[in-house]
């Protein structure tokens, strides 16, 4: 028997072996087709997926690192670092598909508990966000405004709803929440480190020429990369103020000393004004030294350099009513604002509006104008989803930073509530000047965010209502 038994493991093997060689030469080929018709992104992401389901197989069954793996790479992608088509058919998709299959088996498993169960103000507004965005759709398509990017950003919209549940229910401690902040900290870091190096789209080498950064997959804007380092870089102020230990202060304190120095490569201003309001939200809240320490560092480090003071007070001068680009969002305002006032009810379909705006006269040519959309989010859902996609959208925004804010009594997890309040309030007020929804990382960051609100409600509100027994055993 043992010989026979060490017979089989060899063809086993082998024929494994086989099914992998082949795997392999077919993503190959598929890279080189891929490549040659000019789809350099999707001949990436083909030439990748190997790799990808084989650490989805190994992560399957446990759903944390399934979360712990996708905030590792939420950075990058939202910073635009990774292939478009992996972000689109792999990233995103993939790890809804896993994390559905677990949340919804994890009950046949002795060793995880059963299935969370939401309330219903914390469901409502996720459920209502998510079928006004198909319903837009489909009014959007009945009134001839269909075209593919809409239905592209309804199943966006779809999966991040679906993220910000998983999120809220994956975590089953208050480590699990702190672990996923850190993860998603330090691919932001990585990011703000990298950005600097990438060539300019004006040939000058770093982001100092321009507003656009070239990376390896396509052209970003770096008022994209400031909407995922800005609400990092107040995480990272929020956790460090909050935590009680003197190591872990001073790592988080680096990481928001390094994103805020990224924050003025960006030369975002809305990305300046939500970290400027959350920085500020902090220090009322707590009333910091350290805090101040920090503010007091990073301007020194500012006003000494040359380069940041230029560029602080270069995009600062410009602020005016007469700034071009403030100009062309007060006239993307007025059309998002007169557009939600004719489609109040239903709107005009997830992001459509870009497209949407042409048949309301729109000054600027189609073709030059479709890549504009609302500048402001709220306008954006106002406009995309109607007053009901609105409310169900600010809704799920206020309702994470008073979660998140309240968390803060509970002992255990002030820097938890602190951070993530104060990463709302920095995503929340960059929206007045920036819609960048259609990046999918900086969307899915949104459901992150959300999801973990919720989560660190739940997990609070539980210890609170375990006390001690006279036995010294908990009592629920």
């Amino acid at each position: 028997m043992p010989e026979y038994a060490g017979a089989t493991r060899p063809m086993s093997w082998d024929r494994g072996l086989r099914w992998f060689i082949a795997l392999e030469l077919s993503c190959v080929a598929g890279f080189v087709v891929l490549l040659r018709m000019g789809q350099s992104g999707l001949a990436v992401a083909v030439l990748l997926g190997p790799f990808q389901l084989l650490v989805w197989f190994a992560l399957l069954g446990n759903g944390q690192a399934l979360l712990v793996a996708f905030a590792a790479l939420l950075p990058l992608v939202g910073a635009g670092m990774l292939p478009h088509a992996y972000d689109r058919f792999l990233y995103l998709p993939g790890t809804i598909v896993l994390l559905s299959m677990f949340v919804f088996t994890r009950h046949l498993s002795a060793d995880e508990p059963g299935r969370v169960r939401l309330r219903v103000c914390e469901l409502f507004p996720l459920l209502v966000l998510g079928t006004w965005t198909a319903v837009s759709a489909v009014g959007a398509v009945l009134h001839g405004w269909g075209r593919g990017f809409l239905l592209v950003m309804t199943l966006v919209t779809l999966e991040v709803v679906a993220l910000a549940y998983f999120f809220a229910t994956v975590p089953r401690s208050l480590r699990d929440v702190r672990m996923l902040l850190y993860v998603v900290l330090a691919g932001t870091v990585l990011v703000a480190v990298c950005t600097p190096l990438l060539p300019s789209t004006s040939g000058a080498p770093g982001p100092l020429g321009g507003k656009m950064v070239v990376t390896p997959f396509g052209e970003v804007n770096l008022n994209t990369i400031g909407y995922v380092v800005g609400p990092a870089a107040a995480i990272a102020l929020g956790m460090t103020v909050g935590s009680p230990q003197t190591r872990t202060r001073f790592w988080l304190g680096a990481a928001a000393f390094i994103c805020t120095l990224m924050l003025v490569f960006t030369k975002s201003r809305g990305a300046w004004l939500g970290f400027g309001v959350a920085s500020l939200y902090v220090m009322v809240r707590r009333r910091s030294l350290a805090l101040l320490v920090f503010a007091a560092s990073a301007g020194l480090v500012v006003i000494l350099s040359d380069v940041l003071r230029g560029l602080l007070v270069s995009r600062a001068g410009v602020t005016s009513l007469y700034d071009p680009s403030l100009l062309g969002r007060f006239r993307l305002w007025d059309f998002a604002w007169r557009i939600g006032k004719a489609n109040w009810l239903f709107g005009v379909g997830m992001e459509n509006f870009r497209y949407v705006k042409h048949f309301y006269r729109f000054p600027e040519p189609l073709r030059a104008a479709i890549q504009f959309n609302a500048h402001n989010v709220y306008l954006e859902m106002f406009a995309d989803l109607g007053v009901v996609g609105l409310v169900a959208f600010v809704w799920l925004l206020v309702s994470s930073f008073i979660r998140s804010s309240n968390a803060t009594r509970s002992a255990d997890a002030v820097d938890l509530g602190l951070g993530l309040s104060a990463g709302i309030v920095a995503y929340a007020f960059h929206g007045l000047f920036d819609s960048i929804l259609f990046q999918q990382g900086v969307f899915a960051l949104l459901g992150v965010l959300v999801g973990l609100s919720i989560s660190l409600n739940r997990l609070t509100s539980a210890a609170a209502t375990t006390v001690p027994t006279r036995r010294g055993g908990l009592e629920r």
